[in-house]
């Protein structure tokens, strides 16, 4: 979608558009179709005294976002070869990205007000700011510096969410360890329903994910006497498992679960993308 902004364009540079960047400049990642735009907001940026990055397309910016490391990404929605709500989630789900600040900057949306469906959808894509193109210079210089400054706030001095794991699948452990650690998540592992519990005591996660076939005693007895306990009973219990295949009623395994307090359910195998959301509906948010 091609819309030129009201950018203000001034003549003094003091930043370069390139592939790499400057010593002692924060580098933002431009990643945009538009040549007009792309023109427009670099000379904003780096007028402002940042370094940038421009990628043509969502692939070219995932593998810019990986070399160049950039502090900030400003990105479109409608581009070639890959929409930007999908190249934002990318980013937050790999290790590499997941803390890098996303600016989603587009036209798409017709409602000009800040709680478009749009920017829910980019707020649940994990983006970090949500803005409608046109916009001045001076706004972009203004959100652009608030998500840096709110992005070293988050490292500096946020307290990580705690997500406790009961489950003795250790391939199924270490993948859900790396997608919620790279998403800024502390994670707690008990390998057993007694482990769990006590954990579960010990820290106080804010969320819990339970596994139904272990090996002391079964997951369903575990959440029961999670949710029973005082200490433990307020803490979300999402309970995930491939029990349903060995049912002759694979829906049963759900019905089992919300009798025992579940406060959600599904079934293995269940992708990163899913299960991440699962977890942020029953966390709250640190802002």
């Amino acid at each position: 979608m091609k819309v030129l902004s009201s950018l203000c364009i001034c003549r003094r540079r003091t930043g370069n558009v390139h592939e790499g960047g400057e010593m002692g400049k924060k580098k933002i990642l431009l990643i945009d179709d538009d040549a007009d735009f792309v023109d427009a907001t670099a000379s904003v940026l780096t007028n402002g005294g940042y370094d940038v990055i421009v990628a043509r397309n969502g692939e070219e910016g995932l593998e810019k976002s990986k070399d160049a490391k950039p502090d900030l990404i400003i990105l479109d929605l409608v581009m070639p070869l890959r929409e930007g709500y999908s190249v934002c989630r990318e980013l937050k789900e790999s290790p590499e990205s997941a803390s890098i600040p996303v600016l989603i900057l587009t036209a798409i949306s017709k409602e000009a007000r800040e709680d478009s469906y749009a920017s829910k959808i980019a707020v649940d894509h994990g983006a970090d700011g949500f803005a409608n193109k046109p916009l001045s210079g001076k706004e972009l210089l203004d959100r652009v510096q608030r998500l840096l400054v709110k992005g070293v706030s988050r490292i500096e001095r946020r307290e990580r969410k705690k997500v406790l794991i009961v489950d003795d699948d250790s391939d199924f452990v270490n993948a859900t360890k790396q997608i919620l650690t790279a998403n800024d998540y502390e994670v707690l592992v008990a390998v057993n329903g007694e482990e769990g519990i006590k954990i579960a005591k010990a820290f106080l996660p804010d969320v819990i994910v339970l596994d139904v076939m272990l090996p002391d005693k079964d997951g369903y007895t575990v959440c029961y006497e999670l949710k029973k306990e005082g200490v433990t009973g307020s803490i979300p219990v999402i309970m995930l498992t491939g029990i349903g295949e060995n049912l002759a009623k694979p829906e049963f395994g759900e019905w089992i679960a919300v009798d025992h307090s579940a406060d959600d359910y599904a079934e293995k195998p269940i992708g990163a993308k899913q299960l991440l959301k699962k977890i942020e509906r029953h966390v709250a948010p640190y802002y």
